[in-house]
């Protein structure tokens, strides 16, 4: 499965997404092997059309993701379970995530963890 336009990545991420709220305990092995196929798909698509920085500092990171879910400050500051204000800190480097933001970036939106850490130093 390959993915051409913006609108397939949509489609593709709304599928994902509801295999998600069935809960990976409740998906079949077909819609495990479906999963991973538009997992594999959507990141072959964003690292074409959302490239992560080599190196990127943590302000970095959180400003990929917004433009890559297409998320405004104070929805990513929901699913991040922060505030808003937290959150422009963290983008501005005043402040630096806790470990619930690394984990929370970790868990929610696939960013390695190891990236995480070393964009703290």
């Amino acid at each position: 499965m390959k993915i051409t336009t913006k609108q397939e990545y949509f489609s593709v991420m709304a599928e994902i997404e509801g295999l998600y709220q069935k809960g990976f305990s409740n998906l079949s092995s077909e819609e495990e092997k479906r999963l991973d196929l538009l997992a594999k798909a959507v990141e072959a698509w964003e690292a074409v059309n959302y490239p992560m920085p080599l190196k990127p500092q943590f302000p970095e990171i959180v400003e990929y993701v917004m433009k890559s879910k297409q998320l405004n400050q104070t929805a990513l500051a929901g699913e991040l379970n922060i505030s808003k204000g937290f959150l422009s800190q963290l983008l501005r480097g005043t402040k630096v995530p806790n470990t619930e933001v690394l984990k929370s970036m970790h868990e929610k939106f696939h960013i390695d963890g190891n990236l995480l850490l070393e964009s703290l130093v």
